[in-house]
């Protein structure tokens, strides 16, 4: 798993993997901050929604 800073919380942490089906997101364990979400095999990102 990749370390990476989060925009959010602004601290270094792992990437917390969440797998749904075809569906993987990486996010932050601390704040739940989306780093990345795509299906798996198709090629394109799947953007998470914004609040």
């Amino acid at each position: 798993m990749a370390r990476r800073t989060c925009p959010s919380c602004k601290q270094v942490v792992e990437e917390k993997l969440i797998k749904e089906g075809n569906v993987i997101t990486k996010s932050c364990p601390n704040c739940g901050y989306t780093f990345i979400s795509y299906e798996k095999g198709k090629g394109y990102l799947v953007y998470p929604k914004r609040s």
